[in-house]
């Protein structure tokens, strides 16, 4: 569909990193293009307004496409990342009202440390930030390198 970044390898032609940058930066990069997701607050408790958008690399465009092609193939590529985000937005404000409706029945749950570390990171980074203190670094999950190694 696209041309990818110069000089990757191919292990990496088939990957996209993801980072997260405290507290409202998520950055995706896939070997053909960056996507940037800045969510900031809005007057309304548990929701966001965000700015999605999608960068392409320099050379993506592959010489047999002609321009209206090459965008509306980036279009759709848009469209898709648009719609996974939506999925996302859906799921995350799903919890937050499961998580009002624990709250008002006054019931407490336990993080499940397989599915839930990221919540309870972010969590201890918001408190920590709050009291004006470095994130404690023994909620950090502990990383493999399984990923680089493979290159």
């Amino acid at each position: 569909h696209f041309n990818s970044f110069p000089r990757l390898r191919k292990a990496e032609t088939e990957a996209a990193l993801f980072f997260q940058i405290f507290p409202n930066v998520s950055v995706t990069i896939y070997p053909h293009s960056v996507y940037t997701l800045l969510t900031f607050p809005s007057e309304v408790p548990g929701r966001t307004h965000e700015r999605l958008s999608l960068l392409m690399a320099p050379g993506a465009k592959k010489t047999s496409d002609v321009s209206d092609e090459y965008h509306e193939k980036c279009q759709s590529l848009m469209d898709f990342v648009t719609n996974i985000n939506d999925e996302d937005v859906v799921a995350i404000e799903n919890l937050q009202v499961g998580l009002r409706n624990a709250r008002s029945r006054d019931m407490h749950g336990e993080f499940l440390p397989k599915y839930d570390w990221p919540v309870h990171r972010f969590q201890n980074m918001v408190l920590s930030g709050l009291h004006g203190n470095f994130v404690n670094e023994g909620i950090m999950p502990v990383l493999s390198d399984e990923f680089a190694s493979s290159l």
